[in-house]
């Protein structure tokens, strides 16, 4: 029986340093039947040529050369010549494993999902923020609820790119069309959050076949003025995709809290270190009145937990602690590894993450060096509200 045609789709822009590695990656791929769709979306570099001279030495090549559009327009005229049953997606500038997308068929086909996501390697570590498993959508509120745990970032979140799934065909195409032409920060978010509204089912693939580079010079990693429109626009555009299928009053504030951490980091990138917006605030400050504070933790929790309650008069920190504290460098204050618990005393110990999983295993290996769990305390971390986004 003749093998399914999959159709890899590669947008490519000025990648002539990286574009051969990517291409040859595809064309070795365990399973053959396939249709490489290259688009050359306006470079003004060799791109175009390297992928016209692959063109000439396999027929499963097909190039499309344009004006510069950008990614998602890219994508699309790739989506319109597609003809294969399931159609895949590489970056110009990332490679592939051999086995990928043969075994990406194989668990969309076994379970006859609408996708199916995988992990990927970055840097030369794999990243694989998910258990595997078949995901079956009965209803909107199964859908609105995978998306509030697994696709805005969770400690079991999914990646949102394109390029780490294999999709029906017909799926991805109705789908993709979703997705604003203008779209230049987060149209794969856009895009999952639709194919989440439109899905029956999704298979998870524990492993990671994906090597995605980290380029500096990435639209990812550029950052002035015009990246803080691209947030603002972003923010509207996953707003109004998940509005179409009757979700957005479920989702708003984690809309917002998505896109206030997405201002704040660019803002870090652009001001340095020395820059601090805070995220969290402890939920219960009245509780915290006279007494001696540890802060357990030194992440993104802990800094605005210390920031927080240092400005109260009656509540004395004795103590900002953490299992890694060489991990940090911050001027402002001494933090210490968790030996001086034995040193000093005090009144309630906060455990400052974001899981509550997380807290219980710090509970319990703090119990184990000797402190009292009655003094150690967790409440979930209360995040601050960017106001008057749609004024």
């Amino acid at each position: 029986m003749k093998e399914p045609l999959i159709s890899i789709i590669v947008p490519i822009f000025n990648v002539e340093k990286y574009v051969s590695e990517c291409i040859e990656s595809i064309i070795r791929q365990n399973h053959e039947n396939l249709q490489i769709i290259l688009v050359d979306d306006g470079s003004t570099d060799m791109s175009g040529e390297i992928c016209d001279k692959y063109a000439l030495s396999d027929r499963r090549i097909e190039v499309i050369h344009s004006r510069n559009r950008g990614l998602v327009l890219a994508r699309k005229s790739g989506l319109e010549k597609a003809a294969g049953d399931y159609i895949g997606f590489v970056d110009g500038d990332d490679y592939i494993a051999p086995e990928m997308f043969g075994e990406l068929l194989k668990g969309v086909k076994k379970h006859n999902a609408d996708f199916v996501h995988s992990g990927f390697i970055a840097d030369g570590k794999r990243i694989i923020n998910f258990k595997g498993g078949v995901i079956k959508f009965n209803n909107h509120k199964d859908r609105e609820d995978f998306i509030r745990t697994s696709v805005f970032y969770s400690p079991s979140h999914i990646a949102p790119s394109i390029w780490s799934k294999l999709f029906k065909a017909e799926f991805i195409k109705e789908c993709y069309s979703k997705v604003p032409d203008d779209a230049q920060y987060g149209e794969d978010l856009i895009n999952l959050c639709v194919c989440i509204e439109n899905c029956s089912k999704l298979v998870l693939l524990d492993e990671a076949y994906y090597y995605y580079r980290q380029r500096e010079e990435s639209i990812t990693h550029k950052f002035d003025l015009n990246s803080f429109k691209n947030v603002f626009r972003y923010y509207v555009n996953v707003c109004n995709a998940v509005e179409g299928y009757g979700c957005y009053d479920e989702l708003e504030e984690l809309l917002t809290e998505e896109v206030c951490n997405n201002i704040m980091h660019k803002i870090k990138v652009i001001a340095g270190n020395d820059f601090q917006m805070a995220r969290y605030c402890y939920a219960q400050p009245d509780e915290l009145q006279g007494k001696r504070i540890v802060i357990y933790g030194a992440g993104a929790v802990g800094r605005d937990y210390y920031a927080q309650i240092s400005r109260y008069t009656n509540c004395n920190i004795v103590a900002w602690v953490d299992a890694q504290p060489e991990r940090y460098d911050y001027s402002y204050v001494k933090l210490y590894g968790t030996e001086v618990l034995e040193q000093i005393v005090f009144d309630i110990l906060i455990i400052a993450v974001s899981s509550e999983r997380l807290a219980n295993e710090i509970k319990e290996q703090l119990v184990q060096k000797g402190v009292d769990e009655s003094r150690m305390v967790w409440r979930e971390a209360k995040p601050y509200k960017l106001e008057m986004l749609n004024d």
